[in-house]
């Protein structure tokens, strides 16, 4: 099995400038390499780590059992405002969002994440959750799967894969990975140094997982929990999330305090880091890595 890493780990841990006795919120637990980076520098503070997904959480918690300082929240970061004042704290000194899907969801067949080898459609971030890759791609009419494959795959061939997709399941429901690659290689063939399949299926797992408007929710609840001084750093690792990240960023960072003395900024955003040349020979899952971070300047 590979090695999992956290992408940009350093780097996003330099940013968070993080005190001993500090409140540190990782949204995106996985396997707990970045919490496990927060809860070693917060010695002497807290560090609430989120998954919905309840086997990453069981795995995270093995791989972190030395630490005492981690509260895990089995919950979608979508209620972050929530569980955060739920234990009693208002303000928190950083918070990291992590948006790649987990290593381990990737490489375990029965997630239905991956478009490699032959597994059943699933994709769901949250297993408790009914609503499947399967009722995507069988439920939605074409127009619906056109929108969904353009708009979070940025598929140029959206409206000929979903009129494929349709004419395929006339005949029978399309349950299988496999299933779906074919079809969609049938429509756009093989595509030099890119799985034909990868934007696809990028973008039903989010519409499986309703992933843009819960980032939206999520950073809008972070922002308002920050203390002064206090830093959201997000990794991104495909387009439409770094546009929504940096939307959001860019928004506040226009947001100012009107003083006698003049305008004041209540944020400041950083410029976009990348992966360096030796993270990437490491682990080339990085290569599409971005960190956004945003501060917050005056309360």
């Amino acid at each position: 099995m590979m090695k999992h890493y956290s992408v940009l780990a350093k780097e996003t841990i330099n940013k968070l400038r993080i005190k001993s006795d500090g409140v540190y919120v990782d949204c995106t637990l996985g396997l707990g390499g970045h919490t496990k980076l927060l809860a070693a520098k917060a010695s002497n503070g807290k560090v609430i780590s989120f998954d919905q997904d309840s086997i990453a959480m069981k795995k995270a918690k093995e791989n972190l059992k030395e630490f005492s300082n981690i509260t895990f929240i089995n919950d979608n970061f979508s209620n972050l405002s929530k569980r955060i004042k739920e234990l009693g704290i208002e303000k928190i000194d950083g918070i990291i969002y992590d948006l790649g899907t987990s290593y381990y969801q990737l490489t375990d067949e029965k997630r239905g994440f991956s478009y490699h080898g032959e597994s059943k459609l699933d994709m769901r971030m949250n297993i408790d959750q009914e609503f499947t890759a399967i009722n995507v791609i069988n439920d939605y009419s074409e127009e619906e799967l056109a929108r969904v494959m353009f708009e979070y795959g940025d598929e140029p061939k959206s409206r000929r894969i979903a009129k494929a997709i349709v004419d395929y399941r006339e005949r029978r429901e399309i349950l299988l990975n496999k299933e779906l690659n074919d079809i969609i290689k049938s429509v756009k063939g093989f595509v030099k140094g890119k799985h034909p399949s990868k934007n696809i299926f990028q973008a039903i797992r989010i519409e499986v997982n309703n992933e843009i408007e819960v980032i939206k929710e999520s950073l809008e609840q972070a922002i308002n929990l920050l203390k002064k001084n206090g830093v959201i750093a997000v990794i991104t690792f495909h387009s439409l999330e770094d546009k929504t990240v940096k939307d959001i960023f860019w928004n506040k960072k226009e947001d100012v305090e009107i003083t006698t003395m003049g305008n004041n900024h209540k944020y400041k955003t950083s410029k976009v880091i990348y992966p360096s040349k030796e993270e990437i020979a490491i682990n080339k899952a990085s290569r599409s890595g971005k960190l956004r971070t945003l501060v917050k300047l005056i309360d």
